[in-house]
């Protein structure tokens, strides 16, 4: 049936939609794209009930009248992006109410595709003989999969790219043959023969480094084609992950093929680890794709079996765009199985995505805003400066390199749109951070009020660990609120921009695998003022590292000057040197908060007046308090009076903590410290205006979109 016909049809059998009554439209995986869209005879495709949709509107003078996709439930395979714009406004696209509706970026692979290893060659790979008799493959080749993506390079201050091909069991992303396994001490360090280049110093020779390794392990690698090792290189909060270009069993070196950013450099924590390694199959859940052969060959994971799902992950673009969108909901859907990110937003207005799963994909769940095209690795500084001399280029459906250059570029608009929300969303297992909430104007000050609310975040750094966070935020005005944040080696937060509002969030176990960062961190750019830190719980954060700087809940960075005010905080154990951390800077509201079996509750370098009006005065300083956005003018004059008085000399540095609570979990006043409810009790004593947070309300609810919370999760939390 032609598509005219089609539309034909579906306008004949939703005849309320000619008196502007709203339509329900209904999609199947077993459906046709000849039906005509009613609950017994749906649509095949999103883009026939997106088209649908449009016709209803056509001519219609009142285009804000809400028409509904019902997806049925199932899987829907994906290769390219489901496109939305503003004439797709006020639609809803929903799950069944009886089947959860599962939208998939790759291939699902049934189990008798998976064959057991009988090559003796390829079993005597193999470094551990008890892996030998698990070894399985699958021929993805003869499934007519032949686009395995590529590894790396990835890491700091490296662009945002696609996974690699990826295997999932029965949900559960596997991990990619490594040595030491997951879990395990990496490798120490040995020698710097040669650092390599250092592009942060504007060194674009793009010479690899060499490092004896020190172990007798890569032995076993002699017959390796692209590995890669992986790890932190010279600074505690910069991974990396390069492939080996060559391994010297002789020497006992490793020499990458990529220059690492700062230059290779033997430290307390400097340690390595590495991956994509046929050899190191050797504990349930590994697996490695070999490239040439086209074969995936792994170690299959505890409980698997005949009636196991496995899937290798494809796609690489978002599986759903919005663009200059209003109104638009996407409700109880899964979005999985991906190389990319789940949902991109440009522009447009009151978009919301709720209740809806996103998991095992390989960029970000949620991107609101646009990106930079990518910066040619080692031609670039890391912080805004190309070889070539030239800025980045904005980019629509990508990240790319958005952190480099905003580094420099700080009041960029990513025409992010307004009132988007992000609301009662479950995402896990993500590859390179959670969300980046975008949205605002930082020259006039113009907030978005974007929103992520009632999410619960975890594990997001399956290839990128450093500065990927569960959420980036800036611009202007947006909001972080009742979400858990957790489990992660990088930060919860990692915030640009004026006017946010991060409340009533639970933040715990993050930053396992760095030093030299907070849980929640901001810095180097003192016009990033009046955010608001209030009423959140940051739990069980801890420096993991021999060595280094440390980790803290809050860390203002490099002369950060009013970066946020904290208010009405719980930190439990919450940070290895401090709860809160400014490296120079300073001149915060810090009341109301409680501090239980912490260090100090407020150190490193803040009230140094001096440091920050030298850094203030520097080329920097200017370049981002005057040339990005002026602070001595409206509207940052108005609005940041105190700003402005450090500037022009006229007031000094000052950040003393008000009305702090200082004590242990034992404190009788809270209602049962040892299970870690710390609301205060009523006839509890606290100092002299002290207001109270509501520590119940902290967190997670049920609603909006979570129709319940998560199981008991008390154990894990201590």
């Amino acid at each position: 049936m032609t598509h005219v016909r089609l539309l034909t049809n579906l306008l004949i059998v939703l005849t309320a939609a000619w008196s502007a009554v709203a339509a329900e439209i209904h999609v199947s995986p077993d459906g046709n794209d000849g039906n005509d869209g009613s609950e017994s005879r749906p649509l095949r495709t999103l883009e026939a009930a997106r088209d649908a949709v449009r016709a209803l509107r056509a001519g219609k003078a009142d285009k804000t009248v809400r028409h509904t996709v019902v997806l049925h439930g199932g899987a829907y395979p994906r290769d390219k992006t489901f496109e939305l714009d503003e004439r797709d406004s006020y639609t809803t696209y929903t799950s069944h109410k009886t089947h959860t509706p599962r939208l998939i970026g790759g291939v699902e692979i049934p189990v008798s595709a998976v064959k057991p290893v009988t090559d003796g060659q390829t079993l005597a790979r193999l470094v551990e003989e008890g892996a030998r008799s698990h070894l399985h493959v699958i021929d993805l080749k003869k499934l007519g999969i032949t686009d395995y993506g590529r590894l790396g390079p990835r890491g700091f201050r490296r662009a945002y790219i696609p996974a690699p091909l990826e295997l999932f069991i029965d949900g559960k992303p596997m991990q990619v043959a490594r040595w030491p396994n997951a879990g395990e001490p990496h490798i120490k360090m040995g020698k710097v023969v040669d650092r390599g280049s250092t592009p942060r110093t504007g060194d674009y020779s793009f010479r690899p480094g060499t490092f004896e390794y020190g172990v007798e392990r890569p032995r076993h690698w002699e017959q390796a084609r692209n590995f890669y090792i992986s790890g932190l290189f010279c600074w505690g909060y910069a991974d990396d992950t390069i492939e080996v270009a060559k391994l010297d069993t002789e020497r006992g070196t490793f020499t990458t093929t990529h220059p690492h950013l700062y230059g290779f450099a033997r430290r307390s924590f400097t340690a390595w680890y590495a991956l994509n390694l046929l050899e190191e199959i050797d504990v349930p859940g590994e697996y490695f794709v070999d490239g040439e052969s086209g074969r995936l060959y792994f170690y299959p994971p505890e409980g698997f079996g005949a009636g196991s799902r496995l899937a290798v992950s494809l796609m690489e673009k978002p599986f759903v765009a919005l663009e200059g969108a209003r109104g638009v909901e996407l409700e109880g859907l899964v979005l999985e199985v991906s190389r990319g990110t789940g949902v991109y937003i440009e522009r447009g207005a009151d978009n919301v995505i709720r209740g809806c799963t996103l998991r095992n994909l390989g960029i970000l769940a949620a991107q609101l805003g646009m990106g930079i095209a990518p910066f040619p690795y080692g031609k670039h500084d890391g912080h805004g400066n190309k070889a070539d001399g030239k800025p980045g280029e904005p980019v629509s459906r990508a990240l790319g390199s958005w952190h480099e250059h905003i580094y420099k570029y700080t009041a960029w608009n990513r025409q992010a749109g307004t009132g988007h929300r992000i609301i009662g969303c479950d995402i896990y297992d993500i590859g390179a951070g959670g969300i980046s909430l975008g949205g605002g104007d930082r020259k006039t000050l113009t907030p978005a009020n974007n929103a992520v609310i009632n999410c619960d975040i975890y594990r997001v750094n399956r290839w990128g660990r450093t500065y990927k966070a569960m959420v980036n935020i800036d611009g202007v005005g947006n909001r972080i609120a009742h979400c858990h944040l957790h489990e992660g080696p990088g930060g919860a937060i990692y915030l640009h921009g004026n006017d946010h509002v991060v409340e009533y969030n639970e933040i715990d176990h993050v930053l396992t695998d760095q030093s030299d960062m907070g849980a929640i961190y901001m810095g180097r750019d003192p016009s990033e003022t009046g955010n608001e830190f209030r009423c959140n719980f940051f739990h069980h954060i801890k420096n993991n590292h021999a060595g280094g700087h440390g980790v803290q809940a809050i860390f203002f960075d490099d002369c950060s000057i009013g970066g946020a005010d904290i208010v009405g905080n719980v930190f439990y154990r919450a940070g290895s040197t401090n709860p809160i951390k400014f490296n120079g800077g300073g001149a915060c509201d810090i009341d109301d908060n409680i501090f239980i079996d912490c260090p100090p509750p407020v150190g490193g370098a803040g009230n140094n007046t001096g440091r920050v009006r030298s850094w203030m005065a520097s080329s920097l300083g200017k370049e981002r308090l005057l040339e990005r956005v002026n602070i001595t003018e409206p509207p940052y004059s108005d609005k940041y009076p105190r700003l402005l008085a450090i500037y022009r000399g006229q007031a000094p540095v000052v950040t003393k903590p008000r009305r702090s609570i200082v004590t242990t979990a034992s404190d009788p006043r809270f209602v049962d410290g040892a299970e870690m409810d710390f609301t205060l009790r009523p006839n509890a004593q606290v100092p002299d205006g002290f207001q109270r947070t509501e520590f119940g309300k902290i967190g997670l609810y049920a609603g909006d979109g979570r129709h319940a919370l998560p199981g008991e999760t008390a154990p894990s939390r201590r």
